[in-house]
């Protein structure tokens, strides 16, 4: 009797078990710096205070931060850098995704060389979009003056700085949803277009009425993670225009770096990455309830 309890509750402990290695993982790494932000954010650490007895301060920070200006500034361009840069990737990603799966010649060769941007390092993305868009040995400027286009300030007028930012997130951030479309792509049963061309269906009305619904979770899942990179990215403006000129393309997510990296006020940082994380957790749930719907 004794060892028939202790084989079952064995047995009701092993998935357990064999998660806790996950689990730790995901404490370590994940609960722990969470928790640990909304406490530095909650109290006064600054480098200069980094080694006193930090202060409890409770929202101060977070007041302090509605009250700047720049944050108000850094908010409206995240949601230009964002809606910009989730439309270019998604709207390339999905036009790719689909040519490569008409049974183009190649395909897997096209579709290896479109994943190569989303390999290579974001600070290498950064340094080589800079060269291409500087204003006096720029590739980009020196093509337009062969065509007697005047060279054009793209990392220095703040008119554009955060669309050239824009367009280097979207050639960096494409493959990942040309990959995960892709891969959605070739989930869909080929039976049905068959089916729909016996009927008579264009393959315009296949898209819009085969292809698009059954490849709706896809969507909203690589939608939610583009979105998601996007509020958090911050590389490709830190290394091509350093959130200038005159703070036109310093996104929220470089706003928190600077305040707490640069500037030093780390506790000021940590509430910002607490905003940012509720943007993201609002996000995320706009996607979910329109996959439900």
């Amino acid at each position: 009797m004794h060892k028939g309890i202790s084989i079952a509750s064995r047995r009701r402990l092993e998935p357990y078990l064999l998660l806790a290695p996950a689990l730790g993982i995901l404490l370590m790494f994940l609960i722990f710096p969470l928790f640990w932000n909304i406490y530095i954010s909650l109290h006064d650490v600054s480098l200069t205070t980094i080694l006193k007895e930090w202060a409890f301060i409770g929202g101060t920070n977070f007041s302090g931060l509605f009250e700047d200006p720049n944050f108000y500034t850094s908010l409206k361009i995240t949601v230009v850098f964002v809606v910009g840069s989730v439309a270019l990737q998604f709207g390339i990603g999905l036009l790719i995704a689909v040519l490569l799966n008409q049974q183009v010649r190649a395909a897997g060769v096209l579709l290896a060389i479109f994943i190569i941007p989303w390999t290579v390092s974001a600070v290498i993305a950064g340094f080589s979009f800079r060269f291409i868009f500087d204003d006096s040995f720029g590739i980009l400027n020196y093509g337009l003056q062969t065509l007697g286009v005047p060279p054009i300030s793209w990392l220095y007028d703040p008119s554009i700085a955060i669309g050239s930012v824009v367009i280097a997130n979207m050639w960096y951030g494409a493959p990942f949803t040309i990959l995960f479309l892709t891969a959605g792509l070739l989930s869909i049963n080929p039976v049905i277009y068959e089916a729909a061309l016996i009927d008579g269906a264009t393959k315009l009305r296949s898209f819009f009425h085969i292809t698009l619904p059954l490849l709706r979770p896809f969507i909203v899942i690589n939608l939610i993670l583009i979105t998601m990179w996007s509020v958090n990215f911050f590389d490709l403006q830190l290394i091509m225009t350093g959130g200038g000129p005159l703070f036109a393309s310093t996104t929220a997510s470089l706003y928190m770096y600077r305040q707490a990296f640069e500037f030093g006020f780390l506790s000021k940082g940590a509430a910002a990455g607490i905003l940012l994380l509720a943007m993201n957790l609002v996000l995320a749930y706009g996607y979910v309830k329109l996959l439900r719907r």
